[in-house]
């Protein structure tokens, strides 16, 4: 009887532990979201994307030093030197699918996000 009492209030106490991890994460996650929207220093479109992509600086002091792609497996696929504020980029190495788009600017900024070609 003691052992099932002891497994009870074990499994409670687990089930309020795992409550408050993810009540932590979703605050987490929503900070993140929020963060995202605001440090966001360069605009690409359009995504999805077919022929080409444009990316732009959001910072006129700031230029766009290269854009790599790289497959979702971490495979670099794509690479641009580009050195201005804004430029187009043509897709036509890539296949349709997803990729990560990771670009560097002037100040060593490193960011990355997703892309979709069609």
């Amino acid at each position: 009887m003691k052992n099932l009492l002891f497994l009870v209030i074990l499994v409670g106490s687990l089930t309020v532990f795992s409550g408050k991890i993810s009540a932590q994460s979703v605050d987490r996650v929503s900070m993140v979201t929020s963060q995202k929207s605001d440090d966001g220093v360069i605009v690409a479109y359009p995504n999805p994307a077919r022929d080409f992509i444009f990316v732009k600086s959001k910072d006129a002091f700031l230029k766009i030093k290269s854009v790599t792609f790289y497959s979702i497996l971490g495979m670099q696929v794509a690479e641009y030197q580009i050195n201005k504020n804004s430029e187009e980029i043509r897709l036509d190495k890539l296949r349709p699918g997803k990729y990560l788009m990771r670009y560097v600017l002037s100040d060593n900024t490193q960011q990355v996000t997703q892309i979709v070609k069609q």
